[in-house]
């Protein structure tokens, strides 16, 4: 696409006035924004509905990921291990181990 326009009239463009130029699908929009900059935007529509196409989809995976993250995620609180409780374990299995290979021994 091509729009060609001359620079003295853009700078004499009132303010708010456009030169706007159209090819298939791309759009393009010059202006003189009043503080002596031009201004040119330009556009096209099969991008313009890719990007909401995209911006939807992105939406809808947000929305399920917090679904599911929400539904499978179980809260399960862990304790860090009793240290008494251990060791009180553990001297009751070395008692019982000890009496258990005593009478073992006695017997033969």
């Amino acid at each position: 696409m091509q729009l060609t326009i001359a620079a003295d009239s853009l700078r004499k463009l009132p303010e708010g006035a456009v030169y706007r130029g159209k090819s298939g699908q791309a759009n393009l929009t010059v202006r003189n924004d009043g503080s002596g900059n031009i201004v040119a935007e330009a556009s096209c529509d099969s991008l313009q509905q890719l990007v909401l196409w995209y911006e939807e989809e992105l939406t809808r995976i947000r929305n399920e990921t917090k679904n599911n993250v929400s539904n499978d995620v179980q809260m399960e609180e862990k304790r860090p291990p009793n240290r008494m409780r251990t060791f009180m374990t553990g001297v009751l299995a070395g008692l019982l181990a000890g009496v258990l290979l005593t009478l073992k021994v006695k017997r033969q």
